[in-house]
C-alpha cells in the first residue's frame, strides 16, 4: 500500500522565491576595500559589506553613502542611478561598480578613491533598530543585548583579531619549547578548589538510588594536568576554558580562558623561566609600547630584556605596598611601618602595626585637598577606612599625629615627625594591620588606599614613573590562610574561624622545604612554593611546585585541611601518585587579562566576543533560563518547595 503523507495547513506564506533566492546568489570575485588601492582607475569591482551610514541625497539623481567591509574599512559610494533609495543602516549588501579618484582636496591617502555604483544586491536588509541605535555606534558602545552590533565596529574587530594573533604567538613559543597541546575534559567532578563550581545534572542516578548525580565544570584543568604528568607527558599546555561561579568584576567572568602549563621533572624555577620567556616574547610582539619593564636590585625601573624579572616576597609586597599584586609603575610610592619609632596600633591586639603612606605635593594648600576626598569613601574598602590627614598649615607639619591618636600611640612623635619631614601640600594616610609574620588581610587598608591613588588621574600624574607595563614575580606566599567568617561589609576588622585553615591557592601546592616540620606544629607559619606573575597591579597568572608524594598529599587533605572524604574527592590523584608520578610544577596565565593589557584596555569584556553581564547573564541570548520541572525530573532534580 502506498504511503501518502498529508502536510498540515500552513499558517504563514512561504517568502517569495524571487526576493529570497537572490540573497543567496553571491558573486565570487569580491575584493576587500584594502585591495582597491592597488587597482587602476575605472577598474570594475565587487565589494561585500554593510551600509555604514544612511545615504545622503545631494541631488535628484545623486547620492553618497559609506560602505563598511568585513575588516571594518570604509569607502564612499557614489550613486547616480538611485540604487540606494530605501537603503537602511546596517543593510548587508554586495555592490558592483568602478574605482574612481575622489574629488575632495582634503582626502587622505586612504580616502583618495571612491566607487561609482553600478548595481547593488541587498543580501539581508536591516530593520530600523540599527538606525535607532546610531548614537551608541558613534560612542563606540551598545547596550549589551546588541553585542553583535558592537562587534561590527572596527575597534572590536581589531581586538578579536589581535586576540587570535596572541594565541598563535603563544602556541608557537610553547611549541618551540617542546610542549604538547592536550585537551582535557570539560565535564569534571565536584571537588573543593576554592571557588564555587557550576554543576551539570545528569540522568544517571547514584548506585541505582534516586539521588541525582552531577558533573562539575572545571575551575581549571589542575587535576587533569597533574594526571597527565603521571601519564608520562613531559611538557603539557592547553588554551583552556575554565568556569567559576563567583561574584563578577571588570576582570572576572564566570567562564574564562587560561594558558595552562605543566612540566614533569621540574620545579618552580624551571616553570618561571618558561613563563618569563613566553610572556616577554609575546609582549615584545604585541604590546603597544613594545617594551616591558621590571625593577633592578636597587628598585629602579629598567627594561626587562637581558635581565631577570624582579622577584619580591609576599611579605615584602604586603608590607611595602599592602597587596600581593602591587602596581610597580609607581615603585617609590611605599607604605612605611612606624614600629621602629615605637608607634603602634592600639584598637585590636591582632592588628598592632601602625603604618603610613605620604602623598608628597598632593595638593595646593591655597586650593585645598578636596580632590582627594574619595580616599575616605567607605564603599571602596572591605574593612576599616584609613585616616587621611592633609597638611594644610605649618602647624599641621608637627601636629599631624594628633589626628591618629584614635588608632595609634606614639612614644616619641617628634622623632617620627623629623623622619617623615612633612610639608604643606602633603597628605599623610595611616591605618593598622597584622604583624608581618601572619599578614593575611589582603589588601590591607593602606594597600587599598594605594590602589585608589594610582587609579586616580592626579595620582597617576604625581606618582607613576612610567606608562609602560611593569612586571614582577611575587613568591613565598603563605601556604595556608585562616578562614574568614562572613562579616558585614565594612566590618572594622576581619574575623577568623578558630583553628580553621584553607589552602591559600589550592591544596596541591608544595610547602617550602625549610618549613616542612611546621606542617605538624603551625601550618599557618608555612610558606608555599607558589609564584605569581604581576603586571601593573594585575595578577597575570600563578603557579606552583606540586605535591607528588601521596602520603604528604593525603596528610595535607586530612590533617591540615580537615577534608574527611579525601579518598572520594581526590582518590584518582592519590592512586596516580602511588604508581610513580614524577616531580612536577606548573602555571596558568590569565589569557583574557593578558589580551586586555596587550590591547590597551582595562576590562577583559572588551576582548571577549560575548561576555557575561555583572549578574552573570548573557543578555544576547538570554541565559541562564529556567527549565520545565518535567525536564528536571529526567535528571532526578526537583524545584525546592516554597512555603
Amino acid at each position: 500500500m502506498r504511503f501518502i503523507h498529508t502536510w498540515r495547513t500552513l499558517s504563514k506564506e512561504l517568502p517569495s522565491a524571487t526576493s529570497t533566492i537572490v540573497k543567496f546568489k553571491l558573486q565570487k570575485d569580491a575584493v576587500s576595500i584594502d585591495n582597491l588601492a592597488n587597482l587602476e582607475k575605472g577598474a570594475a569591482v565587487t565589494v561585500n559589506g554593510w551600509i555604514d551610514k544612511k545615504p545622503n541625497n545631494v541631488g535628484k539623481k545623486l547620492a553618497f553613502c559609506t560602505l563598511r567591509d568585513a575588516s571594518g574599512k570604509k569607502i564612499q559610494l557614489v550613486d547616480s542611478k538611485s540604487l540606494l533609495k530605501g537603503a537602511n543602516v546596517e543593510d548587508v549588501v554586495q555592490i558592483q561598480g568602478s574605482v574612481a579618484p575622489k574629488r575632495s582636496k582634503d582626502a587622505t591617502a586612504e580616502e583618495s578613491f571612491e566607487i561609482k555604483l553600478e548595481s547593488i544586491v541587498t543580501l539581508n536588509p536591516a530593520n530600523k533598530k540599527p538606525s535607532e541605535l546610531q548614537h551608541f555606534k558613534t560612542e563606540g558602545t551598545y547596550p549589551p543585548e546588541y553585542r553583535f552590533l558592537q562587534l561590527r565596529l572596527p575597534e572590536y574587530q581589531d581586538k578579536l583579531k589581535k586576540r587570535f594573533e596572541i594565541t598563535k604567538t603563544v602556541r608557537q613559543l610553547l611549541d618551540k619549547q617542546a610542549f604538547t597541546e592536550i585537551e582535557t575534559p570539560i565535564l569534571f567532578k565536584s571537588t573543593p578548589e576554592g571557588a564555587r563550581e557550576f554543576l551539570v545534572p545528569t540522568r544517571k542516578a547514584a548506585d541505582d538510588s534516586k539521588k541525582p548525580t552531577f558533573y562539575a565544570l572545571p575551575q581549571s584543568p589542575q587535576q587533569y594536568k597533574q594526571l597527565l604528568m603521571a601519564s608520562g607527558v613531559s611538557r603539557y599546555f592547553q588554551v583552556a576554558r575554565c568556569f567559576r561561579d563567583e561574584d563578577l568584576r571588570a576582570d572576572r567572568q564566570p567562564e574564562f580562558t587560561q594558558i595552562d602549563i605543566e612540566m614533569a621533572f621540574a620545579d618552580g624555577s624551571d616553570v618561571m623561566k618558561v613563563v618569563e620567556d613566553t610572556v616577554i616574547s609575546t609582549w615584545n610582539e604585541h604590546a603597544p609600547s613594545c617594551e616591558l619593564l621590571t625593577l633592578d636590585r636597587s628598585g629602579k625601573l629598567v627594561p626587562v630584556q637581558g635581565q631577570p624579572v624582579y622577584q619580591m616576597s609576599y611579605q615584602q609586597a604586603m608590607t611595602q605596598y599592602g597587596i600581593d599584586k602591587p602596581d610597580l609603575r609607581a615603585p617609590d610610592l611605599k607604605i612605611m611601618d612606624l614600629s621602629e619609632f615605637k608607634a603602634f596600633g592600639h584598637t585590636n591586639k591582632d592588628f598592632p602595626v601602625f603604618e603610613v603612606m605620604v602623598l608628597r605635593n598632593a595638593f595646593n594648600p591655597e586650593e585645598g585637598s578636596n580632590n582627594w576626598s574619595f580616599l575616605t569613601n567607605i564603599d571602596d574598602y572591605n574593612s576599616r577606612v584609613p585616616i587621611v590627614v592633609p597638611i594644610e598649615t605649618e602647624q599641621d607639619e608637627s601636629s599631624w599625629f594628633e589626628k591618629f591618636l584614635s588608632i595609634a600611640t606614639f612614644e616619641n612623635p617628634k622623632l617620627v615627625t623629623r623622619f617623615l619631614n612633612l610639608k604643606k601640600g602633603d597628605i599623610i594616610c595611616g591605618s593598622t594591620r597584622q604583624h608581618a609574620r601572619h599578614l593575611f588581610e589582603n589588601p590591607t587598608p593602606m594597600g587599598r588606599l594605594r590602589q585608589l591613588v594610582l587609579q586616580n588621574t592626579k595620582g597617576k600624574d604625581l606618582y607613576q614613573q612610567t606608562t609602560k607595563n611593569v612586571v614582577s614575580w611575587v613568591i613565598d606566599f603563605p601556604l595556608f590562610s585562616p578562614v574568614e567568617t562572613m562579616a558585614e561589609k565594612n566590618a572594622h576588622y576581619p574575623i577568623y574561624e578558630p583553628g580553621a585553615v584553607t589552602a591559600t591557592h589550592h591544596p596541591f601546592t608544595m610547602v617550602r622545604l625549610a618549613d616542612y616540620e611546621k606542617l605538624k606544629t603551625n601550618p599557618l607559619q608555612c610558606l608555599g612554593q607558589h609564584y605569581d606573575l604581576v603586571i601593573d597591579g594585575v595578577e597575570l597568572g600563578g603557579g606552583s611546585t606540586r605535591i607528588h608524594d601521596p602520603e604528604l598529599q593525603e596528610y595535607i587533605f586530612e590533617q591540615v585541611l580537615n577534608i574527611t572524604n579525601a579518598e572520594v574527592l581526590f582518590g584518582h590523584l592519590l592512586k596516580a601518585f602511588q604508581m610513580g608520578t614524577p616531580p612536577h610544577a606548573g602555571f596558568a596565565i590569565g589569557f583574557d587579562r593578558m589580551c586586555a593589557m596587550l590591547c590597551g584596555t582595562q576590562s577583559i569584556r572588551d576582548v571577549i566576543a560575548f561576555p557575561k553581564s555583572i549578574t552573570g547573564s548573557d543578555l544576547v541570548v538570554g541565559s541562564p533560563t529556567t527549565v520545565p520541572e518535567k525536564t528536571l525530573n529526567n535528571y532526578n532534580v526537583a524545584y525546592a518547595k516554597t512555603k
